[in-house]
């Protein structure tokens, strides 16, 4: 009779304990819940991104552009619920990666500003890096519009900002054609 006192107490406190307190969860990091803080933080490090990477010289911009579609990936990170547009933010990332791998001009200093260092690609890598940054934000909007449920709300707004960065980069190339 003790035991299974004792037991139902065990299993009372174990089901009460929060989920950060579990062994799955590394450190409490973990929190299950869409809400919009978390949506408006994504949103902000986009919009700050494309904000601040227009205002680059054009060879510096994919990786800024980079760095904050991995910042943004990063916000989502710690919330399961925002797994797609968490993967969806670091598809962007990636193809921006693969392009400052395949096109990065090594002659170039790198570029400080704003706290952070920027490598360039070459001139000839600039249209192939940026149609790809298009096709990448393309399919993150698609996957993101895509989502269905409650998140769905959210995805639209973190979509809102990935592809308002296509009128950006359009304007980019513009005005780096006239140079070459």
């Amino acid at each position: 009779m003790i035991f299974k006192s004792i037991s139902a107490g065990f299993l009372a406190v174990a089901l009460a304990l929060p989920a950060a307190a579990s062994p799955k969860a590394p450190h409490g990091s973990y929190t299950t819940a869409m809400s919009d803080s978390v949506t408006a933080k994504a949103v902000k490090v986009l919009a700050n991104g494309n904000s601040s990477c227009r205002q680059l010289p054009p060879a510096y911009q994919i990786d800024c552009y980079r760095q904050f579609y991995r910042r943004a990936a990063s916000e989502l990170s710690r919330y399961p619920d925002y797994k797609d547009g968490r993967k969806a933010l670091k598809m962007v990332e990636s193809t921006l990666n693969a392009a400052l791998k395949q096109y990065r001009d090594r002659s170039a200093a790198p570029l400080r500003s704003g706290g952070q260092t920027f490598k360039a690609i070459k001139p000839e890598g600039l249209s192939p890096a940026a149609q790809a940054f298009r096709r990448a934000r393309a399919d993150a909007v698609t996957i993101l519009l895509r989502s269905q449920g409650p998140i769905k709300v959210h995805y639209e707004r973190i979509a809102e900002v990935v592809d308002s960065a296509k009128v950006i980069i359009r304007s980019g190339l513009m005005t780096l054609r006239r140079f070459i």
